[in-house]
């Protein structure tokens, strides 16, 4: 017969049992594991916050340049005495030796001779019969 330990000494069941080189080396390579995917999660999440940031500083550094440039034209038109010529036009004000031209919409038509039709009340009689109408107005919906 084949000597056997008994797993219940003293009676105390179920006792803890010693962890095993092999235990406490596997679960720290699962900490040393769970740290370095970490570290990558947190690179790969910079990584992309700064590109979207570097894509926005782009954009505005375009907008930037825009800017610049239309900038640079209008010093250019100050310096050149282009700026003060479509100043002066702006006001009026032409060469001497150009012909001025204006252009400009026809007046509306004249009221037809006589004045208010003879229907119409005039003085305070008008002022009356408007508050009257103003008054007595049918009322529509959606006003």
């Amino acid at each position: 017969m084949r000597p056997r330990r008994a797993s219940v000494s003293n009676g105390v069941v179920n006792r803890r049992m010693r962890l095993s080189p092999q235990a406490i080396l596997l679960a720290i390579m699962a900490v040393i594991g769970l740290w370095m995917v970490g570290s990558l999660i947190q690179e790969v999440s910079l990584d992309q916050s700064l590109s979207h940031q570097a894509s926005q500083l782009r954009d505005q550094n375009a907008a930037i340049a825009a800017t610049n440039q239309s900038y640079r034209r209008d010093i250019a038109a100050v310096e050149s005495g282009a700026a003060a010529e479509e100043e002066a036009r702006r006001d009026g004000y032409a060469r001497s030796d150009e012909h001025l031209y204006i252009i400009a919409t026809p007046p509306p038509p004249a009221a037809p001779p006589g004045g208010q039709h003879a229907n119409t009340p005039s003085g305070p009689a008008a002022a009356i019969q408007a508050v009257w109408h103003f008054l007595t107005r049918p009322i529509q919906p959606g006003r």
